[in-house]
């Protein structure tokens, strides 16, 4: 190997890093962000991921304790360094359910990982004061 791929691969090695640190700055600025928008008595703030081969996710779940249901959603969903998170409107809603609305198998796997953290920061698990209605 001449010193030249070495520099290279070293190169590339920094940069792969600086772009990381850059997104776990972006993650932990979005994680503080909520939690000052959003901080008030009863709800819980919990955070899932999806790793996968190529593509991964991380929701940001502001959920209501006492009415079990998702206030707030953020999600960070893709392939990439530059990817950021995004409101999630289709997640506000009941816990129950949440997963079919994910719209993607990455963000599903992230929901039901942030749902069963919340359900053991809640003693017992989170449900729906709303009754669920039946699709036809």
């Amino acid at each position: 190997m001449t010193w030249q791929a070495l520099v290279l691969i070293l190169g590339a090695f920094v940069v792969a890093g600086v772009l990381s640190y850059r997104q776990h700055l972006a993650y932990q600025s979005a994680v503080n962000a909520l939690a000052d928008d959003e901080n008030r008595s009863g709800v819980l703030l919990v955070s899932g991921r999806a790793k996968g081969r190529l593509r991964g996710a991380i929701v940001l779940l502001v959920i209501d304790r006492r009415r079990g249901e998702i206030t707030r959603a953020q999600a960070m969903h893709g392939a990439s360094v530059f990817a950021r998170f995004a409101e999630r409107p289709e997640l506000v809603g009941p816990v129950d359910g949440a997963e079919e609305r994910a719209g993607s198998a990455a963000i599903a796997t992230a929901l039901r990982e942030a749902i069963g953290m919340a359900g053991r920061l809640n003693a017992g698990g989170l449900r729906s004061s709303r009754p669920r209605t039946l699709r036809g």
